[in-house]
C-alpha cells in the first residue's frame, strides 16, 4: 500500500473509529472536501459544520491521537480488504440513495455492475427443515436469474442463502455487524472466504470492531439499502429480519414473504407481513414479477462466473451497448443518445447482443438486458 493510499485509508479509518454517526462523517467530508481536508482542519472549521458540538470534536481529536490507526491500515491490507468511501465511484449506488448510507465501506472481494440486480434473504438462526429447504431453493433460482445474493452471514437462513448461491454459480453479499477481522460466528468462516472469491464480505465498522447487540440493527439497514427488494423466509414476531423489512419498506424497497407453518413461531413473523401487504413468494417468479421485472428479461441462465467472463471478452462497442440498458425495455433511440453512435453501429451491435442471448428485443425496437 503506497504511502499516499495509506495516508487516505487511514484519514477514513480514523473517521470511522471516531464514534461520529455516518451522517456527521459524511456532513465533514461534504463540507471540508475530503477525509484528509477533515483531518487536518482546526475546531473552528470543524465546528463551522452544521451538527458539530464540542463532543463531536473531542472524538476526532481523541481518533487522531489514536495510535493504532496504522496498525488497522496494515490489518486491511493483510486481510485483502480495502475502505471504500461513500465518495468513490466504486461505492453502491442504490445504498448510497437511503436516507442514511454507511460513510465508509469495508470491503473483501468487490462490487460488480451484476450487483445492481440483487435481493436479501433473510430470516431466523433457528430455521426449520422447511426454512432451510425453501431458502435454497429460492436462493438458486434466483442466482439462474442472474441476481445476486445478500444476507447478513447469520447462522440458519442467512447462512444456507449465501451457500446456496455460491453451490449454484453466483454472486453473493455477506455484511457484517463487527469488523473485517472479527471471526463471527465462527462456524461461517470457510463460507466467508469463499464469498470473498465469489462476491464480497462488507462492513461499515473498522477493524477491532466486536459484534455487540446494537450493532445488528445498523447492519441492517445496509443489507437492504444494497438490494431491490428483501425476502423473509422464516422469522417470529420480534425479529431482526423484520427490522430488516421495514427498513426495505421505508426505503421503498419492495418487501416479500414466504407462507409457513400456521403452527410454527418461526413463521408468524412472516404471516404479519403478508397481512400487511408484503409479496407472498413460492418461486423466483414471484421475485421478479413483485420487482416490476418483466420475466423474459430475466430468464433463467448459465452461472454468472462463466457469464461475467463472456462479457468482459466483448467489443468495446458492445459492451458500452449493455451498460445503456437495463432490465426495462428502452428503445434503440434512446441507446443511440446515451452512447453517442452512430444508429447503423447500435443496430448491428444489438443484433449480435442479441443472437449471443444478452439482449432481447421487444415490439417497437425496446431492448431489455437479459
Amino acid at each position: 500500500m503506497s504511502g499516499s493510499v495509506a495516508s487516505h485509508t487511514g484519514a477514513w479509518l480514523t473517521l470511522s473509529c471516531s464514534g461520529l454517526s455516518a451522517r456527521l462523517q459524511r456532513a465533514l467530508v461534504e463540507a471540508l472536501g475530503s477525509a484528509d481536508a477533515v483531518m487536518g482542519a482546526t475546531n473552528e472549521q470543524l465546528s463551522a459544520v452544521d451538527g458539530i458540538q464540542p463532543r463531536h470534536l473531542a472524538k476526532i481529536r481523541r481518533a487522531e491521537a489514536e495510535g493504532e490507526i496504522p496498525l488497522k491500515v496494515e490489518l486491511l491490507r493483510d486481510l485483502g480488504a480495502e475502505l471504500i468511501p461513500f465518495t468513490d465511484e466504486r461505492y453502491p449506488q442504490m445504498l448510497l440513495e437511503t436516507d442514511d448510507p454507511p460513510a465508509s465501506l469495508f470491503v473483501q472481494g468487490e462490487f460488480t455492475r451484476q450487483d445492481e440486480l440483487s435481493v436479501a434473504l433473510v430470516g431466523t438462526r433457528k430455521r426449520t427443515s422447511y426454512g432451510e429447504m425453501v431458502t435454497g431453493r429460492l436462493a438458486r433460482e434466483l442466482v439462474r436469474r442472474g441476481f445476486t445474493i445478500v444476507s447478513g452471514l447469520a447462522l440458519g437462513i442467512d447462512a444456507d442463502a449465501h451457500e446456496a448461491a455460491l453451490e449454484a454459480g453466483g454472486r453473493t453479499i455477506g455484511v457484517l455487524g463487527c469488523g473485517l477481522d472479527v471471526n463471527y460466528p465462527s462456524q461461517n468462516a470457510q463460507l466467508r472466504e469463499q464469498m470473498a472469491v465469489s462476491g464480497a464480505v462488507v462492513t461499515e465498522y473498522a477493524p477491532g470492531t466486536p459484534p455487540t447487540p446494537e450493532r445488528f440493527p445498523q447492519r441492517n439497514r445496509i443489507l437492504c439499502g444494497l438490494t431491490l427488494g428483501t425476502i423473509v423466509i422464516e422469522a417470529p414476531v420480534k425479529s431482526g429480519a423484520l427490522i430488516t423489512a421495514r427498513l426495505a419498506a421505508e426505503y421503498g424497497r419492495e418487501v416479500f414473504a414466504v407462507p409457513g407453518n400456521v403452527t410454527s413461531p418461526v413463521s408468524r413473523g412472516c404471516h404479519a407481513l403478508l397481512r400487511d401487504g408484503a409479496v407472498l413468494v413460492e418461486s423466483a417468479e414471484d421475485v421478479v414479477e413483485g420487482l416490476g421485472i418483466m420475466l423474459a428479461a430475466v430468464p433463467e441462465r448459465e452461472p454468472a462466473a462463466e457469464r461475467e467472463r463472456k462479457l468482459d471478452e466483448l467489443p468495446a462497442d458492445q459492451q458500452r451497448i449493455l451498460q445503456a440498458l437495463s432490465h426495462q425495455p428502452r428503445s434503440i433511440d434512446d441507446v443511440i443518445v446515451d452512447c453517442d453512435m452512430q444508429t447503423s453501429q447500435v443496430s448491428s451491435a444489438l443484433m449480435l447482443l442479441e443472437v449471443k442471448g444478452l439482449v432481447k428485443r421487444f415490439p417497437g425496437n425496446q431492448f431489455v438486458r437479459t
